[in-house]
């Protein structure tokens, strides 16, 4: 699910028109697709039904309010339910007009029910204890927004979603149609472009290493001031080598990685150096289930030919992992995205 994400995503900016400018506010039904997995791996499906509204704050930017009910999240036949409001942000490197790739981070306030066995209780004579707690939630990724006219939006969107101190660690995929209302945003585009990106992970220290290259999306916008925003978004095929019981030894993870970039600007490209976050969203059953946190920072290119823009980058990876190893790599990596307008291409 999480692939065909990356896919629209990054095939979508083929399509994109810079389009008349967008109403400022929508609100709208929204529905999604959740999967958990289990502690024996397998997976399970389930639906969620809601509500969102959300006003464009500026050329890259929309913030929203979401209300999700999950009515059934049960993976073992217990209770489970969970209720999420939550506050939504909304990046588009190219703007939100046409059809418009966009990167999404939520925080929300999740109000979990959950059941769990009596003990101490003879058989059959004592009924589940269930209860209900706040807990923080969080959730990043990606997806496309589509402008039907100027009164309607849809939007689809793939993202990891996690309740910590709860069993909830999974991939959901969230559609939305909603109606646009209000004045019109027209604003001036800074330049900002984005498209797939494919990398391989070399591991210095620690006990996780890569099944398969990294794919993904590399998003990128240019600032008002100095220097230029990044962002990279990879489907991660991970396996531990130590410390492991099958079948938990080949976690998947979403990374999330922005990053600020300082540049310089030959007349071939641009070369840079950029230092960020990073955020490893994992979703299958193991030790690593749920989000790791670190650092990254390396050194990057841009090099224009024609309208194409290839990108090669190299960065230090430091994660700390929930089991609390500190894993070090190295992440080697290219995209291809469409040239940057304006200021002689740059």
């Amino acid at each position: 699910m999480y692939k065909t994400i990356l896919g629209v995503a990054a095939v979508s900016l083929v399509a994109a028109a810079p389009g008349q400018g967008q109403r400022r506010f929508r609100v709208g039904p929204t529905y999604s697709s959740i999967t958990l997995e289990d502690l024996s791996g397998n997976a399970h499906s389930f639906s969620s039904f809601g509500g969102s509204a959300a006003l464009i704050t500026g050329d890259e930017g929309e913030t929203g309010l979401t209300v999700s009910r999950y009515n059934d999240l049960s993976t073992d036949g217990s209770l489970r339910r969970l209720t999420l409001f939550a506050l939504d942000s909304y990046y588009y490197p190219i703007g939100a007009r046409g059809v418009a790739p966009f990167a999404t981070t939520e925080l929300g306030l999740a109000r979990v029910t959950e059941s769990a066995p009596a003990t101490q209780c003879p058989l059959l004579l004592c009924q589940d204890t269930v209860s209900t707690s706040s807990q923080i939630a969080l959730a990043f990724g990606l997806g496309v927004r589509l402008n039907l006219g100027g009164s309607a939006v849809a939007m689809l969107e793939g993202r990891f979603l996690q309740v910590p101190g709860s069993q909830i660690q999974a991939l959901e995929a969230r559609l939305n149609a909603s109606v646009a209302l209000g004045g019109r945003h027209t604003g001036e585009l800074l330049e900002g472009t984005l498209g797939p990106a494919a990398s391989v992970f070399l591991p210095i220290s620690g006990s996780l290493r890569a099944r398969a290259p990294f794919v993904g999306v590399r998003f990128r916008r240019d600032t008002k001031k100095a220097g230029t925003v990044g962002l990279q978004i990879d489907f991660a095929p991970l396996k531990e080598t130590s410390n492991c019981t099958p079948p938990r030894c080949e976690p998947n993870a979403v990374l999330f990685a922005p990053g600020y970039e300082a540049s310089v600007r030959p007349p071939w490209g641009r070369l840079y150096g950029e230092v960020g976050v990073l955020l490893a969203g994992v979703y299958s059953a193991g030790n690593d289930r749920g989000v790791a946190q670190g650092l990254h920072g390396g050194i990057g290119c841009d090099i224009y030919s024609g309208r194409v823009m290839w990108n090669v980058n190299s960065r230090l990876v430091w994660l700390k992992r929930n089991s609390g190893e500190n894993v070090f790599g190295v992440q080697v990596g290219v995209s291809l995205s469409p040239k940057l307008g304006g200021r002689g291409g740059r």
